[in-house]
């Protein structure tokens, strides 16, 4: 009954209108004219047998095509012919330019992000600054988006409160013609959200919106993105970055997947610099920085996962490929792994949820990796298996 009631609504709505009242008046005169010619010409000398017949000659008529095929006979069958000609070239050239004009208003909405993207299956991308079409490359690179050129076309998704002139130099630097949408509107509004449908999403990013803002203000509104993504998609990965260190457990309290520290790789990176270069050069061999990534992903199967890490090396440095490290795509994740032990508050809250009998378990979350497993390693409980291609001599 709600879904009746919802529709009714919804066409009542549509009928008030412009567009709607033009479509019930044609309607109107259609069924008039067609009941009208019914009356007039059905004799013995006329061309009308049955009802849709009229029809057809008031349909006809009205959009000034004029068959021929079916002529007035009697002078009322002809008056009502004029009445129905003059009406359609004004009714009809109407219809055609308010429908003309909805399809431009709908495109201009669509290019300025105000239209909930009908899409499945897509990335999301919240929020947006200059490492954005970084991350896009690396996207594509690591397959989750493909090039223009490829069958497989995944549609992305930006939401973000640029200005116009911005989204369409982005447009252009991106190059993915009709497969990139936008969603414009402050990122951490729920109404916004929603119109990137990331219930349907493959994956979303969060990104922070440090141009305009400071370093705390940006990870507050990143924050506020995430709870408002994972109350409208609970189980869709959600990846992350901050910009301070003290704010990565509020997103992971918030239902975010991984999140990066700004800066932080940067360090770590400088740091392995310092006591040799070429470790850096490794880095990007393995991250694609230097051509093509080397660092792949390959699913386990059924056969894989009764065998032993050694045997699993053997067939793969048989192939001209080297394992680095086992996966598992998710774990059991309870409030004991995200609440901080050394806050009174977080205490407070495991202290009520075990004196009420709660359990305290929430679900599968976050990857596990064992780089350089033992060869006696079984492989039945991971998912996949981390492997560099050969590499090409310089």
């Amino acid at each position: 009954m709600e879904t009746v009631s919802a529709a009714w609504t919804t066409f009542l709505s549509w009928v008030r209108t412009p567009f709607g009242k033009l479509a019930g008046l044609i309607l109107a005169l259609l069924a008039g004219s067609t009941v009208g010619f019914y009356y007039f010409e059905l004799h013995p000398h006329g061309q009308v047998t049955d009802m849709f017949g009229a029809l057809w000659w008031a349909v006809v008529t009205l959009t000034t095509v004029g068959y021929g095929d079916m002529v007035p006979a009697t002078t009322g069958g002809r008056i009502m012919g004029v009445f129905v000609m003059i009406c359609g070239i004004g009714l009809v050239s109407t219809l055609t330019g308010n429908l003309a004009s909805m399809l431009v208003e709908r495109k201009a909405r669509k290019r300025k992000g105000l239209l909930t993207v009908n899409l499945t299956n897509h990335v999301v991308i919240v929020g947006w600054n200059d490492f954005g079409p970084e991350l896009v490359d690396a996207l594509r690179d690591s397959g989750v988006l493909q090039t223009r050129d490829e069958r497989a076309d995944t549609p992305l998704v930006l939401v973000n409160s640029l200005p116009q002139d911005e989204r369409d130099a982005i447009a252009f630097h991106l190059d993915m013609g009709d497969r990139l949408h936008f969603v414009w509107g402050p990122v951490a509004q729920e109404s916004v959200l929603q119109k990137a449908r990331p219930d349907l999403a493959k994956v979303v990013y969060l990104l922070t919106q440090g141009r305009t803002q400071s370093a705390k203000e940006a990870d507050q509104e990143i924050l506020h993105a995430a709870l408002a993504v994972r109350e409208l998609a609970p189980q869709v990965p959600l990846y992350g970055e901050v910009s301070l260190q003290e704010n990565r457990k509020h997103l992971l309290r918030a239902g975010v997947n991984e999140i990066l520290v700004r800066g932080q790789l940067t360090s770590l990176v400088l740091g392995l610099m310092g006591a040799n270069p070429t470790m850096w050069t490794l880095l990007q061999e393995l991250l694609g920085l230097r051509g093509s990534n080397h660092l792949q992903f390959s699913r386990l199967d059924g056969e894989d996962r009764a065998r032993t890490w050694g045997d699993l090396l053997a067939g793969y440095r048989a192939a001209g490929r080297l394992p680095l490290a086992l996966c598992r795509e998710s774990r059991h994740v309870s409030l004991e792994d995200i609440l901080d032990q050394e806050s009174a508050l977080d205490q407070f809250i495991m202290e009520l949820f075990r004196n009420a009998g709660q359990e305290t378990g929430m679900g599968e979350g976050g990857p596990r990796i064992l780089a350089n497993p033992p060869d006696s390693e079984p492989l039945a409980a991971y998912d996949g298996v981390l492997y560099l291609n050969p590499g090409e001599a310089r």
